[in-house]
């Protein structure tokens, strides 16, 4: 019997619980599903173009930020904690709902309260991953609450709480940390804003505490929408300094990183709840530039280094650097985004590796066009080049190479990639996004092989192609509170895939499949 025949009780089940939801006003549902809805069209570090830069609706999945209609429903959701940028004073999606936890308890002005919840059910049958046999479904359901409280004009308190839990997994021992994380608080932060500090037309915002960091591209630090939970968790200081204008934006910061826990597959698979630690031998330090070049267009500059001491299995020491052009998508214009990363330094490939140097780069290239026509199409072509060892950091993938948590078929590491998205709104509440995307190995004899697959064939005699995807995404907004999403992944393997040493031996496609009930208040 197919792997996919078993949780459909599960997934009537999370529908069912989650229409109940709807008549109970204290309750709320996720605003995260498959698409990274309601980001900035410019994000570099949160800057907005200017204060004139208006926010932006996002498409599935994880699409490029892409602003067309202002007056679409946008979930204010947790995360506002990323999305809303007080510096600039800028908001990233409009507070439209009819229901709001605010409203509802009558709080005051200067608090905020949210709490969402998402049910999704996703699963595939045909295996890809090596030592496999089966497919795998699973029932993520993810809980969010998130509160700020502006004590005075320029200090403010907010904490937001997680809960990512699964139900009915197919397959335990596949079950990560990027898909359960119970009973644990993802943020806790003070924060400080001073406007034109010393007369000296700047502004300033230093956040400490606990925080979630989402940076520039997404291509190493990303907030993902899709995954059950938010892996790129640190505890540390970040600081923003903003030229008044708008023109120029620096953000500086020393961190370290979380281990989300719990860590094993007994523990994952019963949605134990254990307190996530910082890493006690590892920081994270860097900064980043971003300064608008013309009208619509942005340049960002960065530079990070990361530390791991001998207790972690990779003990990476990694200098990353690299610079970003993006001019943001308008209907009637073109649209571009170029991103070159170098990086340098030394790590492990495993935790029985030899220490090794590293030296490797990443390119993304971009090009798009939003034609002046009903449903407002927007056709863009993509190239991303990720030479073997190129480690991503924290960053997230399913904005660009589709749902990750059970799935996740690349990573940018060792990819020659080029593709292209379709985007549609034939409503201002429903998106659309269809992709395709054809995937070859940068080194077909590297020892990383087709890491998300584990498959690696030194010899080079199983070839480089991978295969090809088409991926497509549909959103509904039905309601100010209420969001359905469904989508599907299809993996056409290639030689690679089919004939690299372990490769499943099922050569069917791999169809992935997921859909979603989201309410947010």
């Amino acid at each position: 019997m197919s792997t996919l025949s078993y949780p459909f009780p599960y997934l009537t089940a999370g529908l069912f619980g989650s229409a109940l939801l709807m008549t109970i006003p204290t309750v709320g549902a996720s605003s995260d599903s498959g698409c990274p809805k309601f980001e900035e069209t410019s994000h570099g570090s949160g800057m907005p173009l200017s204060k004139e830069a208006k926010p932006a609706t996002t498409y599935c999945v994880e699409a490029h930020r892409y602003s067309k209609n202002e007056q679409a429903k946008r979930p204010k959701g947790n995360v506002s904690s990323q999305r809303k940028d007080h510096l600039s004073q800028n908001e990233s999606w409009d507070e439209t709902q009819g229901f709001t936890l605010n409203d509802a308890l009558g709080l005051p002005s200067w608090v905020t309260l949210t709490m969402e919840e998402r049910v999704r059910y996703e699963g595939y049958a045909t295996p890809w991953i090596k030592g496999n046999q089966s497919g795998q479904y699973a029932v993520p359901i993810q809980t969010v609450v998130w509160g700020e409280a502006w004590l005075t004009d320029e200090f403010r308190l907010g904490a937001e709480f997680w809960d990512a839990r699964q139900y009915g997994s197919s397959n335990p021992d596949a079950l990560n940390n990027s898909i359960v994380n119970a009973g644990n608080f993802s943020q806790i932060y003070g924060a400080y804003l001073g406007r034109n500090v010393f007369d000296s037309h700047l502004d300033s915002e230093t956040k400490a505490g606990q925080m979630i960091m989402d940076l520039g591209s997404h291509r190493l630090f990303g907030y993902s929408s899709y995954r059950n939970v938010q892996t790129n968790q640190f505890v540390g200081v970040q600081n923003r300094i903003r030229e008044e204008s708008g023109e120029w934006d620096l953000l500086t910061f020393a961190v370290i990183p979380e281990n989300i826990l719990p860590n094993t597959s007994v523990a994952l698979l019963h949605n134990n709840v254990v307190w996530n630690r910082p890493q006690t031998d590892t920081y994270y330090t860097g900064f980043m530039v971003t300064k608008s070049i013309m009208k619509d267009t942005l340049s960002e500059l960065y530079l990070f280094y990361l530390s791991e001491g001998p207790t972690n299995p990779l003990e990476r020491k990694l200098y990353t650097t690299g610079f970003r052009v993006n001019k943001s998508p308008k209907k009637g214009e073109y649209d571009f985004e170029l991103e070159t990363i170098g990086q340098t330094g030394s790590a492990r490939i495993s935790s029985t590796a030899n220490i090794e140097s590293v030296g490797s780069v990443m390119q993304h290239v971009s090009g798009g066009y939003t034609f002046n026509l009903p449903w407002d199409p927007r056709l863009l072509l993509q190239w991303d080049y990720s030479s073997s060892h190129f480690d991503s950091l924290y960053s997230t993938t399913s904005f660009e190479y589709g749902p990750n948590d059970i799935l996740g078929f690349f990573t940018r590491n060792n990819l020659n990639t080029p593709g292209y998205h379709i985007y549609l709104e034939p409503d201002h509440n429903i998106s659309i996004m269809v992709a395709n995307r054809f995937w070859w190995l940068a080194d077909s004899g590297s020892t990383m092989g087709w890491a998300a697959a584990k498959l690696v064939d030194t010899s080079g005699k199983s070839g480089s192609y991978l295969g090809q995807t088409w991926e497509l995404n549909v959103r509904w907004n039905a309601l100010d509170n209420v969001q359905f999403q469904a989508g599907m992944q299809i993996l056409m393997k290639g030689q690679f895939a089919l004939y690299a040493p372990g490769a499943p031996t099922d050569h069917s496609n791999v169809d992935f499949f997921y859909t979603a009930t989201e309410f947010h208040f």
